[in-house]
């Protein structure tokens, strides 16, 4: 049980709020585990049986057909081989509705605010086919590494990643999405049975200086997208004043009209209000989403979909117009380490003719054709991982071997179940008749990692060690 009286103020806050609803919503249990396919690396069909032969029970999520509900995650499913070749992404239930909403397409520019840790930034990478231009920003540093994690693990090549505030992009980036979605900085107070931390912190005056923060966020967004373009702003929040407040302040000042949710989406949950306490909001906030941990078992959040009308004044950045280009695969610099690829991997440099690259001394990024310039200033990263340079020559990276499986022509060993339920057990296998080297590591026709032997034992580097290879 949560101990609500460790926060009295909370309390009264929420009792406040729900009236009858309030015992429903203390007693609501914390929602199931959710993942999420992803589609760029394996079909539908392919990954219900994956979760078949572990009698893994689950049900599609409603709204996402590439979501599910776990029944339980005992073995758990992060130690298999299929979360390590990131077929699959954990993933709350309700944090994947923004980006169903935002319906962004390949092709579009798409700004992802707030994107660390990345799972509806990997989201995006996949409903977008990894296609177009992502730009993923994360004002704080620290959380930029589990971004990368889950970018490089999902295969995503159509996006870069910034550091910058987010309220700065709008004068960075004048009018230039097509899509933007903004998943706030919030009080969290929809995750609460599954988050009890936040008994510890919350009280009003965060609420209010949160919403604040959010109102400079959502007009950084509104200046960032092109006119006819459309933002999704949502929070796991139940808070009125972290969501239909500051979007009705947001509908006092700025060209907008809030744009209906399809209604197989709208059915499914309750209706944004339209007042709170004696304050009334525009009528149109009815198309905003909600959903409640105790009507619909999910953790509670809020959505809304807006569309921008007409321009608006923006005090432009300059900084935001010094761009660097990214270089085509005919690039001096590049040929010299695709020239080696082939070498020592097999990797044929025709493959890269559609492709476009980020290079520095020891580390070359793959990206797609749409990503044609980056920004010189808060550049963090820029797609796949392709290779990193070591006293041999250009070493490929687990996640890049496992997209350019197919190309890869040397260098492969063929690893047996006994071997690969070694290393993925304990991280390495006394291998005595492989000569010192990187190798990639082959299963049934598919590479796996990259793997380094030296003196006879052979290492993989992992995220942490797997109980069950599958």
């Amino acid at each position: 049980m949560i101990p609500w009286s460790k926060n009295p103020y909370l309390l009264q806050y929420v009792t406040d709020l729900l009236g009858a609803e309030l015992k429903t919503f203390l007693e609501a249990p914390s929602p199931a585990p959710a993942i999420r396919r992803n589609e760029l690396k394996i079909d539908r069909e392919s990954f219900e049986k994956f979760l078949d032969r572990l009698g893994q029970k689950y049900q599609q999520i409603p709204f996402n057909t590439d979501g599910y509900v776990l029944g339980e995650d005992n073995l758990p499913l992060s130690h298999t081989l299929n979360f390590f070749l990131g077929y699959f992404q954990y993933h709350g239930c309700s944090s994947q509705l923004p980006v169903v909403l935002l319906d962004a397409q390949p092709g579009e520019r798409v700004l992802d605010m707030t994107a660390a840790p990345g799972s509806k930034s990997t989201q995006l990478a996949a409903v977008m086919k990894n296609q177009g231009e992502l730009i993923l920003n994360d004002s704080t540093l620290s959380r930029h590494q589990p971004l990368n994690v889950n970018m490089q693990r999902c295969g995503a090549v159509n996006y870069y990643v910034l550091n910058a505030w987010g309220e700065r992009m709008g004068s960075i980036f004048p009018e230039y999405f097509d899509k933007v979605l903004l998943d706030a900085p919030c009080s969290a107070l929809g995750t609460v049975h599954n988050n009890p931390g936040i008994l510890d912190w919350w009280n009003v005056d965060k609420l209010v200086k949160l919403s604040r923060v959010q109102y400079q966020l959502l007009i950084s967004a509104i200046k960032a997208l092109k006119v006819g373009g459309e933002l999704v702003y949502s929070t796991c929040s139940i808070a009125p004043e972290e969501n239909e407040m500051v979007i009705q302040r947001l509908l006092n000042e700025y060209p907008l009209q809030i744009v209906n949710p399809p209604a197989s989406l709208s059915r499914l949950f309750d209706s944004g209000w339209t007042e709170y306490q004696s304050e009334k909001f525009n009528p149109a906030l009815s198309a905003a989403i909600r959903i409640w941990p105790q009507r619909h078992r999910m953790e509670g959040f809020f959505a809304v979909k807006l569309r921008k009308m007409d321009s608006i004044k923006i005090n432009k950045n300059h900084d935001g117009a010094n761009m660097i280009s990214t270089l085509p695969a005919t690039h001096p610099a590049v040929q010299a380490v695709t020239s080696d690829l082939e070498k020592n991997w097999g990797l044929c440099q025709s493959l890269w003719q559609n492709s476009r690259f980020v290079l520095t001394s020891t580390r070359l990024w793959v990206v797609n054709q749409f990503v044609q310039k980056v920004p010189n200033i808060r550049f963090v990263f820029a797609g796949l991982l392709l290779a990193e340079k070591k006293l041999f020559g250009w070493k490929l990276l687990n996640n890049s071997a496992q997209v350019f499986s197919d190309f890869i022509s040397k260098r492969r060993i063929e690893a047996t179940d006994t071997i690969l339920n070694t290393l993925f057990a304990s991280g390495k296998i006394l291998l005595p008749s492989l000569a010192d080297g990187y190798y990639v590591l082959e299963y049934k026709n598919k590479v796996l990692a990259c793997v380094y032997s030296k003196a006879g034992e052979t290492r993989i580097n992992l995220p942490h060690h797997f109980n069950l290879v599958i």
